[in-house]
């Protein structure tokens, strides 16, 4: 991120940098303490926090969309690169529990101002929002339902990248999502061994191949379609 003329992170930046470490370690703890799946916050790895900050320094989207927030742990990773890439994120979540523990997670790393959510019924939201266009969406909720949205998602993506987290943690869960995939010539995917795994997507300028391999040109890449 961001650093100062003498090389040392800003203070700001250490402070969401604890924020974050905290945020980890008691929702490691919670999430082995809870036996109920639907009460677990299951959130992203820190590898997968690094690296999506990266990805949007990188490819500086200026709308972003979450689908999943959970409790804002990989809501404040995406929030503080959109902030300093001057992009703005929208993310959706059902659980109001949730929305309010990350709406004050949100607030303590200061990201509130860039970082809108939605509480409601992602399938909803997807549906009420298609005039809406996002450079970035990052998947990380109910992974059965992904190629059931596909349709909705791809109306409001204008193209630029795609990120779906547990993409080699529960490959299984991936499988229709994919064979929609392979079956658009105008998208490029690949899976990186990130976390538990990132599948990405890419539109291309131009209709791949039938058969050709999908290269996104990006290190610890796995996949052919």
């Amino acid at each position: 991120m961001d650093r100062g003329a003498n090389g040392e992170m800003d203070r700001d930046e250490q402070e969401i940098d604890r924020l974050l470490q905290e945020l980890h370690r008691s929702g490691v703890q919670r999430d082995e303490q809870t036996q109920e799946n639907s009460r677990k916050l299951r959130n992203i790895t820190p590898s997968t926090g690094r690296f999506l900050e990266l990805l949007i320094e990188e490819e500086r989207p200026q709308r972003i969309l979450e689908l999943g927030t959970s409790n804002g742990y990989s809501t404040i990773w995406v929030g503080r690169a959109a902030a300093a890439v001057a992009a703005t994120v929208d993310s959706v979540d059902q659980n109001v529990e949730r929305h309010q523990e990350a709406r004050q997670n949100l607030a303590a790393a200061g990201l509130s101002q860039c970082v809108r959510l939605h509480t409601q019924e992602i399938g909803e939201f997807l549906v009420q929002n298609q005039r809406c266009q996002y450079d970035m969406i990052f998947l990380d909720t109910d992974r059965k339902r992904y190629a059931e949205w596909w349709p909705l998602v791809r109306q409001l993506w204008t193209g630029k990248i795609i990120v779906c987290d547990n993409a080699t943690s529960h490959p299984d869960e991936f499988q229709p999502l994919l064979s929609i995939l392979e079956q658009d010539s105008w998208l490029d995917h690949g899976v990186l061994t990130v976390g538990r795994g990132l599948l990405l997507v890419r539109q291309r300028t131009e209709a791949r191949p039938a058969g050709a391999f999908v290269s996104l040109g990006l290190p610890g890449q796995t996949g052919e379609v």
